[in-house]
């Protein structure tokens, strides 16, 4: 069976055609993933990074980042990454995602959801 995302995924700069997505689990920025064309060794590989910060994820899951060849892999290991830190965490599994309001550009800047 095919791998299917579990998560909200947002292009982070909307109409500018860019390679760019940044994961939500409600108002939770989970990741981002990104092709990259500048890592000489990694150039056109997908990086991904973990996110969830806060005091709700004061333990913090190594390695948070990394390449992979295809965009649904790199979102595929944001989600992995992310159910590990709940898991780590002690917190319940999730309910279905909200609606995405707006994204921001590189910088993690989450915002809230609207139900």
């Amino acid at each position: 069976m095919a791998w299917q995302k579990k998560y909200r995924w947002a292009q982070t700069w909307p109409g500018e055609g860019l390679e760019d997505w940044i994961g939500y689990d409600g108002d939770i920025c989970i990741g981002r993933i990104m092709r990259d064309k500048t890592t000489h060794s990694k150039k056109n590989h997908f990086m991904w990074s973990g996110g969830a910060g806060g005091p709700t994820f004061n333990n913090r899951l190594l390695p948070h980042q990394g390449w992979e060849p295809e965009h649904w892999q790199a979102a595929k290991a944001v989600e992995d990454w992310y159910d590990k830190m709940r898991e780590r965490n002690g917190l319940p599994e999730r309910k279905k995602t909200r609606r995405l309001v707006r994204a921001a550009g590189t910088d993690w800047i989450c915002v809230k959801a609207k139900v």
